[in-house]
């Protein structure tokens, strides 16, 4: 009965078979039609990609049947977009194969019964190899496990090692943060104290300006009463011009008394001129001796800088010698910082000594300015006493002018008596006036010449003032440039140590990522010397049914997450690569094919499509490599491997056995 049910299907199979298949589809890549599948068959015809045929027959091991315009041939299912209606076909041809397969694998279990029947020997010893291969693949089994295991602890080994540096670094980076934020506080305390010093300086400023303006207001209404004084002085000179000669002497031996005062006065300005030069090339000493002093700081930080950088420098050197070393360098960083501390200290303290030293010379301006206005409170106290001698001027006048009008009561009595009497005193009072008349004309000239003097005096006082504003101004200029060079040599400082911590950041990520390579190297000549030229199977056998070569070989790890290998079939040859990671299913469907793209390292590309049944297990890419593939991977090592699941895609560019295909090709051909 058994028997009557194979036949049946396999009629059944042969029928289905036998009716003409016409299935539309697209060429995926660019390739060529053959007249034939034997070893060197002919060329038909050239297809480019995406280029419709029509799929005929599906003839085994992925081979299609395939109408392309005129021409009918062969080609491999890596050249064609795989629909569902080629699976079925695929799939029918399967079943019609394993139905072949069962009736053969019947006849074969028949011959085998009666060869077991007529050779005793023959079946033990047959037992006996399978017993020594299944002992050989256990033996293998645990051989790849001990090696996993082995690799796994090397592994957590080398994270152990990873999260150790990674905390000292953080430490490292957490005291570097805190130096930093204590330089911050002190650059930020010292500004402070720069604006308090700055804002004294300036209030300073105002008051000097307060009092300047007060004293000119001063001055002014000195100027105004002055000239009041003269419009009634020149009033009274028309009244008292009989009295004016015996005045005039007393004002010239006055006059001679002013001329020594004035000329006293001029020396004492000379003086005091020449005390301001003085101090102010004091002062221009002492800024030159301190633009020298913070020339001098500039060059020893730049020195210390440098010393900084040898030093950093040296250190990584000894860094791979000695733990010792590196703590030895870190005490010698620290006393430099200390160094450039206390030199920064000694700054401010010379800082301070100069603005004493400013305060000093704005006391002494004070002292002059008080001086002078002693003075002019003396001269204006001489006025008073000029003023006082007119009014006794003034009651001699009129006691003059009393005795005058007396005198002119008896000349006027005489003239009664005599014309030429009269004459006479005529003559003797046009004389007399005439002589008033130069006086007058003497004593105004000598009052412009005081005036002229006066107005001189006034214009020297403003010059020194001048001097002494623009002076002012020349030293807060001075101490503003001051500042803003302490606060660029600051700027300047930072942004040295912030390039110096760079340098060091990138110093130490060269040099992990010089260990890291050092150790993929070790990992990859370690992998090297042990799989280099070192063909081992788990399946190497000839098909005695299929009457082909069987060919699979032992798992090789790519990097830590990707295994691969190599399984021939007759003259089919594919790669198995798994990815222990989950990026959907693997898929044949060609709504959405999984894929592997091998990038080598001469930027070569090649893309393989997954050819098996699904499979969700992890991802478990099995698929075909074509002869032009595999002359490919044989050129160049791997650079870098694209998966493409039915979810999301993986680059792995990591990769440890770079050589796999140029070592292992060979093994199975």
């Amino acid at each position: 009965m058994k028997k009557n049910l194979l036949f049946i299907c396999f009629v059944i199979s042969n029928y289905i078979f036998s009716q003409d298949v016409s299935i539309s589809t697209r060429f995926s890549e660019d390739g060529a039609l053959y007249d034939s599948l034997t070893t060197s068959p002919k060329t038909l015809t050239l297809f480019k990609k995406n280029e419709k045929c029509i799929v005929v027959d599906y003839v085994g091991r992925d081979n299609y049947k395939v109408q392309y315009k005129e021409w009918v041939g062969f080609l491999n299912s890596d050249f064609l977009f795989i629909n569902e209606e080629m699976m079925d076909l695929y799939y029918d041809f399967q079943e019609k194969e394993r139905l072949k397969v069962i009736e053969e694998r019947e006849n074969r279990k028949k011959r085998i019964q009666e060869i077991i029947r007529n050779s005793p020997a023959e079946r033990e010893k047959r037992k006996k190899d399978s017993i020594v291969k299944a002992k050989e693949l256990e033996r293998q089994r645990i051989v790849a496990q001990e090696l996993l295991r082995k690799q796994a602890e090397e592994k957590a080994k080398r994270q152990q090692d990873s999260i150790a540096q990674v905390k000292e670094l953080e430490r490292q980076r957490i005291a570097a943060q805190e130096l930093l934020r204590k330089q911050a506080e002190e650059k930020a305390r010292r500004q402070r104290d720069s604006i308090a010093q700055v804002k004294e300086l300036e209030r300073q400023r105002v008051a000097a300006q307060e009092l300047l303006r007060k004293q000119a207001e001063e001055k002014a209404r000195r100027q105004r009463d002055s000239i009041a004084q003269v419009k009634e002085l020149e009033r009274q000179r028309v009244a008292a011009q009989e009295l004016l000669q015996k005045q005039a002497e007393e004002k010239a031996r006055r006059q001679r008394d002013s001329i020594a005062q004035v000329k006293e006065l001029e020396r004492q300005r000379v003086a005091a001129q020449e005390l301001l030069r003085k101090q102010a090339e004091e002062k221009a000493r002492r800024q030159r001796d301190s633009i020298a002093q913070v020339k001098e700081l500039e060059r020893q930080r730049i020195a210390a800088q440098e010393l900084l950088r040898k030093q950093a420098e040296e250190k990584v050197k000894r860094q791979r010698d000695s733990i010792a070393q590196v703590k030895e360098l870190e005490r010698q960083r620290i006393a430099t910082q200390e160094l450039l501390r206390k030199q920064a200290e000694e700054k401010v303290k010379r800082q301070r000594d100069s603005i004493a030293q400013v305060k000093e010379l704005e006391r002494q301006r004070i002292a002059t300015q008080e001086l002078l206005r002693k003075q002019a409170e003396e001269k204006a106290k001489r006025q008073r006493d000029s003023i006082a001698q007119v009014k006794e001027l003034e009651r001699q006048r009129i006691a003059a002018q009393e005795l005058l009008r007396k005198q002119a009561e008896e000349k006027a009595k005489r003239q009664r008596d005599s014309i030429a009497q009269v004459k006479e005193l005529e003559k003797q009072r046009i004389a007399a006036q005439e002589l008033l008349r130069k006086q007058a004309e003497e004593k105004a000239k000598r009052q412009r010449d005081s005036i002229v003097q006066v107005k001189e005096l006034e214009r020297q006082r403003i010059v020194v003032q001048e001097l002494l504003r623009k002076q002012a101004e020349e030293k807060a200029r001075r101490e503003q440039d001051s500042i803003a060079q302490a606060k660029e040599l600051e700027r300047q400082r930072i942004v040295v140590q912030e390039l110096l911590r760079k340098q060091a950041e990138e110093k130490a990520k060269r040099q992990q990522d010089s260990i890291a390579k050092a150790k993929k190297l070790e990992r990859q000549n370690a992998n090297k010397e042990k799989f280099d030229n070192n063909c081992k199977y788990l399946i190497n056998e000839y098909d005695e049914f299929y009457k082909e070569k069987l060919i699979r070989t032992e798992l090789y790890k790519i990097n830590n997450n990707v295994t691969a290998e190599l399984y021939r079939q007759g003259k089919t040859i594919s790669v198995f690569l798994t990815l222990s990671e989950n990026l959907g299913c693997a898929s044949y469907l060609p709504s959405n094919r999984s894929s592997v793209k091998i990038t080598l390292e001469n930027n070569q590309t090649l893309v393989l499509y997954h050819s098996w049944n699904i499979d969700c297990d992890n991802f478990n890419f099995k698929g075909r490599i074509s002869s032009s593939h595999i002359q490919k991977l044989k050129e160049s090592p791997i650079k870098s491997i694209l998966f493409k699941g039915t979810k999301r895609t993986k680059n792995i560019s990591d990769i440890d056995y770079k050589n796999f295909f140029i070592d292992k090709l060979k093994c199975i051909e």
